[in-house]
């Protein structure tokens, strides 16, 4: 099929894309690329974006099957582990999807003990109080990250906190989840990226549906909750695709197509697991192929609307925006492999 052969293609040069930035690493981390310049902004602990390029290598390594994708794979997760004690929720991106993956994809047992200790030092953080995590202050977090609750890691956080079978984890997820569920979802399924725990023991909720990425963390971590919990989080995951259609299936308006990609790997996952969603997974592929520009069939996908400095944002090359693109076109494989949604319940 020429369309599966397109994606196939995309996925070989973004995959093939590894190697040039690989060579501008030595032992650092990529972060970002502006897409006028040909060197990438390198980081030594690689920030929340870290595990990104590591999970890049250990899925890469699963598609090729080669033994020197599998070693480069183990290098970059094995750096991670400078990020173990980092005071940040965010340390859940960076040991999903730099180490745990390799423990599922790979069957590394390296990357699966790194996650694992990964785990074991979140649950160490969780706040009783409040019933789950703050954002921290690592990471970029600053000094209010004590009190800041925040969307983009909840899908990680909750797989995380499931890898090793740990009743208290596992409570300890399902909490941060309902309070998530409580803090951060707005009306008509919009969600909020942010909110403050403010010292009276109230919540100040920032604005909801009004950032396309935010909104697209929301729906990634709504479809882990079905992934693990089934039927009860249905009407919620429902609620927040329903909102992504209204405000964004027609006009991408101001969303990323780094939120494009993370919306539509959301959109297909929960296709997998409530059957008859098929408006869902039609926008997927929409949303996929409209991000399929020549330059990302070359291997440069220029996607992420990302800081760059104190008070600028602007549109770079990252490993998470790539990470994201590539998962959502393998799970279009998967998808249209399938007749039908695969629920259990």
């Amino acid at each position: 099929m020429p369309a599966q052969r397109k994606r196939q293609a995309v996925v070989n040069a973004l995959f093939k894309q590894l190697d040039s930035i690989s060579r501008q690493c030595g032992e650092q981390f990529p972060l970002y690329r502006l897409p006028r310049e040909r060197k990438w902004k390198l980081s030594r602990r690689g920030s929340w974006l870290g595990g990104f390029w590591a999970g890049l290598w250990w899925r890469r390594a699963a598609y090729t099957e080669l033994s020197e994708d599998l070693d480069q794979a183990a290098f970059w997760s094995r750096q991670l582990v400078a990020q173990l004690d980092e005071p940040s929720l965010n340390r859940s991106f960076v040991f999903w999807y730099g180490a745990a993956f390799g423990g599922r994809l790979a069957q590394d047992p390296s990357a699966r003990e790194l996650a694992l200790r990964a785990a074991d030092t979140l649950a160490r953080d969780y706040r009783p109080d409040i019933g789950g995590w703050p954002l921290g202050p690592g990471m970029g977090g600053g000094d209010s990250g004590h009190a800041t609750l925040n969307i983009d890691a909840l899908a990680p956080t909750l797989a995380l906190m499931h890898l090793q079978g740990d009743a208290d984890q596992r409570d300890m997820a399902r909490s941060h989840l309902e309070l998530c569920l409580r803090t951060l979802r707005g009306e008509n399924g919009a969600w909020a990226s942010h909110a403050r725990l403010d010292e009276d023991g109230s919540v100040s909720r920032g604005p909801a549906g009004e950032w396309a990425r935010g909104q697209a963390w929301a729906m990634l971590g709504l479809a882990e909750a079905v992934g693990l919990y089934g039927g009860a989080y249905a009407a919620q995951a429902r609620e927040a695709c329903g909102y992504w259609l209204r405000r964004w299936g027609s006009h991408t308006g101001n969303a990323d197509p780094c939120a494009m990609a993370i919306a539509s790997l959301a959109l297909l996952r929960l296709w997998q697991c409530l059957p008859g969603m098929n408006e869902w997974r039609d926008l997927a592929f929409k949303q996929l192929e409209g991000l399929l520009s020549s330059e990302v069939q070359q291997g440069c996908f220029v996607g992420h609307y990302y800081r760059t400095g104190a008070d600028q944002e602007q549109m770079v090359e990252s490993a998470c925006a790539t990470f994201f693109l590539v998962e959502a076109l393998l799970t279009q494989d998967q998808v249209m492999a399938a007749q039908g949604g695969i629920a259990g319940w």
